[in-house]
């Protein structure tokens, strides 16, 4: 008698399963900035909607005019960035780290998806030019993995910021589905449907915010880095972005024996980096 259910039932629950699968762990905060002799203050400020976003301010030693926005990749939070704050602090920076909504100690804030990521990165420069204009001058944008992704899209947006450091970025979220669902392709049209209903739920077509396209709408300097032995975004991925940029004020770094999770391995490679950042930070600064 309602045998007509069962279809919309199936439907209902498929679109769950979607949800859930797609839904980003929070994993907490397991250490503080101390632990790596980080000189820190808790703060909370409100993002889109009024919710709160968890970050850490961790001012240079010595007045400094520029500072470093660092936001970390899914499932993952700001303690998981502090092997790469530690350098640039070394460095003379200022630094902010930064859990996006639905991670760390942030709130909630509807479904996580990768322009979240980049509004986060937005509402924490505007948080930085409100509160600490003096050593916000300057500022470099550091993204791992969906937060580099969130960093060459906000990048492409043009966020205030003067350079950008996109760590094991993905090249198209197409090829994430394709990777990630693989093991659905014996459903024929399946990861399709899929891709379709995801760009519906985010409200963004997937090549709209692919990196391998917004890096081309940049116009300020970008380095890419991405580790050879990545078992979770291919370097393949990463060689797409290079040969997508073309650009001379996009360089791309490639590190050998590094995992997707290899920061700590960043620091042994950080001359590079610097090298990067002397080399156009006060050409890019001048043209803010």
């Amino acid at each position: 008698m309602f045998y007509w259910l069962i279809p919309l039932l199936l439907i209902a629950a498929f679109l769950v399963a979607i949800h859930i699968s797609f839904r980003a762990p929070r994993c907490p905060n397991l250490e503080q900035p101390t632990a790596y002799d980080l000189p820190f203050k808790l703060i909370a400020f409100k993002g889109l909607q009024g919710t709160l976003l968890s970050a850490w301010w961790i001012e240079a030693a010595q007045k400094s005019d520029t500072t470093v926005l660092i936001l970390h990749g899914w499932g993952a939070n700001k303690s998981m960035m502090l092997p790469l704050a530690k350098p640039f602090y070394a460095a003379g920076f200022n630094v902010l780290l930064i859990d996006a909504h639905n991670h760390g100690d942030s709130q909630k804030r509807g479904v996580s998806n990768m322009p979240k990521f980049a509004e986060d990165l937005n509402s924490a420069i505007n948080w930085l030019q409100k509160h600490y204009p003096t050593e916000n001058q300057k500022q470099i944008i550091v993204g791992h993995s969906v937060g580099a992704a969130a960093t060459l899209l906000a990048a492409s947006q043009d966020i205030h910021a003067n350079a950008f450091i996109a760590i094991s970025s993905f090249a198209h979220p197409k090829l994430m589905m394709q990777r990630y669902l693989k093991r659905l392709d014996v459903f024929p049209g399946l990861v399709t449907l899929i891709s379709s209903y995801v760009q519906w739920v985010i409200g963004y077509r997937f090549d709209t915010i692919a990196p391998v396209n917004t890096l081309q709408q940049i116009h300020k300097p970008v380095l890419l880095i991405h580790g050879d032995a990545d078992q979770v975004i291919p370097l393949s991925d990463h060689l797409l972005l290079c040969q997508a940029a073309a650009k001379q004020s996009v360089e791309c770094l490639e590190i050998a024996g590094a995992d997707h999770d290899s920061i700590d391995k960043i620091e042994l490679h950080f001359n590079k980096v610097l090298n990067f950042i002397e080399k156009y930070l006060n050409a890019s600064s001048s043209q803010n």
